[in-house]
C-alpha cells in the first residue's frame, strides 16, 4: 500500500491505523480520510477548508459510493496505483480529482474514512486565497478536458453544490463570522471561475488555427 499526505498537513497519531483498518474489509479500494483546518482563526484558511468540505459532502454522500478523495489524506494498493499510471504529472492542481476519476473508470472503488484525520495548516491571505482558487479553476479546466478525452462526459455545473456551499455556514447557527465567510466563498468561486475560463482561453489561443484553404 501507498499513503499520501501534504507537507502542510499533520496526521493524527492513529492516522495510518485508521486507514489500515478500512483495508481489512476492502483491500482493493482506495481509502481517504478527513482533512481538518488547523488554523480556525484564519478566515481565508477557513473559507478554503469550507470549499473542500462542500466537495466531500457532494461527492461522498452517505447514500452512494465515494467519488472523490483528496491526495492530502489518501492510501491505496500500490499495484493498482501503478496499473493506472499513478498521478498525471501534467496536473499541478486537481491531480487528485483526475486520479480518482481514472481509478473509478478502471472499475475500482473509493472508500471515505472520516475517522482517518489529518490537520491542514495552510496560512492564507486574501491574495493567497484568490491565487489558490484561481489555480484550482485552472486545474478544473484541465480535469474536465481530460475527462472528456477519456469518454467520461462533458462538464455540467450542478447548482446544488454551490447552494450547499453558500448555505452551509448559515446553517451552523448564529455567528457574526457567517456573513463574512459567505462573502469569502463568493470571492473564492469568482476566482475559481476566472481560473477556469483563463485556462480555456489559453488553450484555445495555443491551438493552431485553420488558415484559408485548410480543412
Amino acid at each position: 500500500f501507498l499513503a499520501f499526505t501534504d507537507d502542510d498537513c499533520a496526521p493524527a497519531p492513529d492516522w495510518l491505523d485508521a486507514l489500515a483498518a478500512r483495508f481489512v474489509a476492502a483491500p482493493d479500494h482506495a481509502v481517504g480520510g478527513r482533512k481538518l483546518n488547523a488554523l480556525a482563526d484564519n478566515p481565508y484558511s477557513t473559507a478554503s477548508q469550507t470549499i473542500t468540505d462542500a466537495a466531500y459532502r457532494y461527492h461522498n454522500a452517505h447514500s452512494g459510493p465515494a467519488r472523490f478523495l483528496s491526495s492530502a489524506n489518501l492510501a491505496l494498493p500500490a499495484d493498482r496505483f501503478r496499473a493506472i499510471g499513478g498521478f498525471d504529472p501534467a496536473f499541478r492542481t486537481s491531480e487528485d480529482r483526475e486520479l480518482c476519476d481514472r481509478w473509478l473508470q478502471h472499475g475500482y472503488r473509493l472508500t471515505y474514512a472520516p475517522e482517518a484525520r489529518v490537520y491542514h495548516a495552510h496560512a492564507l491571505t486574501l491574495g493567497a486565497f484568490w491565487r489558490q482558487q484561481f489555480s484550482y479553476g485552472r486545474g478544473a479546466s484541465r480535469f474536465h478536458r481530460s475527462r472528456a478525452r477519456r469518454g467520461r462526459g462533458r462538464f455540467r455545473p450542478d447548482p446544488t453544490f454551490y447552494l450547499d456551499l453558500l448555505r452551509h455556514p448559515l446553517r451552523q447557527g448564529p455567528s457574526r463570522r457567517a456573513p463574512w465567510l459567505v462573502a469569502l466563498l463568493l470571492v473564492g468561486q469568482a476566482a475559481n471561475a476566472a481560473g477556469f475560463f483563463w485556462e480555456e482561453a489559453a488553450r484555445r489561443a495555443a491551438e493552431p488555427s485553420a488558415g484559408p484553404g485548410d480543412g
